[in-house]
């Protein structure tokens, strides 16, 4: 017989349920458990761009999406965690909306169109790019994390990018190591642009700004043998994460 014997809080005597109705209500409690979870980063975004990635309490997080601290512990460890959480939910959202595009790309300037869009978006979304500068800025500044850290960000860069390298005829003779300095410099473009346009949008204004990021896209795309000369691909192309 599907079914089996809980105890009844309230009375302490034992009541017979299916166990299609167990599993329901575990499915359930997994359900909340993954709305509290994005409520809970749904509110670090929201601090961390009202404080800044440095200064942010996990008190305040935890009160921003109506939960406690035993909550936010019960899902994160840390806020450095929920930022990576963020950071996974960006590039998820990055693949969903470029792949597709890539994928049915079939000349070379379509896909530098396509990339162009895919880093312009990224840097006009100020709080976005702005919890990305502060998180490497915060890590800079605790030494004994950044290596970590570093290492870490390096790693899921490269694994987002991935799928994306892939849909580029250009790079497919790209081993690991030059994908790793690709994604690298990629982040390089976005930081660098996106903190000088903000910094000076008068000086590096919006048609400036998508010339230096074609720039740097073309760039980007050039053939391994090109790719293998610069200083970059040497400092970058042999690490391996150290977690």
């Amino acid at each position: 017989m599907d079914s089996g014997n809980i105890m009844d809080s309230d009375s302490g005597n034992r009541t017979t349920l299916s166990r299609s109705a167990v599993r329901a209500s575990g499915g359930e409690k997994q359900e909340r458990s993954l709305v509290t979870r994005q409520e809970l980063i749904d509110a670090a975004r929201r601090i961390f761009a009202r404080d800044g990635f440095e200064v942010a309490r996990l008190q305040d997080i935890a009160a921003a999406a109506g939960k406690t601290r035993g909550a936010f512990y019960a899902h994160f460890q840390d806020k450095e965690d929920v930022f990576f959480a963020i950071f996974e939910q960006d590039i998820a959202r990055d693949q969903q909306t470029y792949l597709k595009e890539l994928n049915q790309s079939s000349t070379y300037e379509e896909r530098v169109a396509i990339l162009v869009r895919n880093l312009e978006d990224i840097i006009y979304d100020k709080d976005r790019v702005l919890l990305y500068l502060e998180f490497k800025m915060y890590a800079v500044r605790h030494p004994h994390k950044r290596k970590r850290l570093a290492e870490l960000h390096l790693l899921m860069c490269t694994r987002g990018a991935a799928a994306k390298l892939a849909l580029l005829p250009e790079l497919q003779s790209d081993d690991a190591g030059e994908q790793r300095s690709r994604t690298a410099q990629f982040g390089l473009v976005i930081d660098g642009i996106a903190l000088n346009h903000y910094f000076d949008p008068v000086g590096l204004n919006k048609e400036q700004t998508r010339e230096r990021i074609e720039s740097s896209v073309r760039s980007l795309m050039a053939p391994k043998s090109s790719w293998r000369k610069t200083v970059f691909y040497d400092r970058y192309a042999a690490r391996e994460p150290e977690l």
